[in-house]
């Protein structure tokens, strides 16, 4: 019973890892593609003045 537990908590935990590592790492690059692209609007600004 002890070993059965220990499994399933395992698994629980590979998959709360596979839920949330993708989540994680989306989040990452959603940031950094509107910081980003906040950068490239502050660039065209600038060359638009000069």
């Amino acid at each position: 019973m002890k070993a059965l537990k220990v499994v399933l908590i395992s698994v629980g935990a590979l998959l709360a890892a596979l839920i949330v590592i993708p989540l994680t790492i989306l989040a990452g690059l959603f940031v950094w593609l509107k910081l980003t692209e906040e950068a490239e609007d502050e660039d065209l600004e600038i060359e638009d003045t000069v």
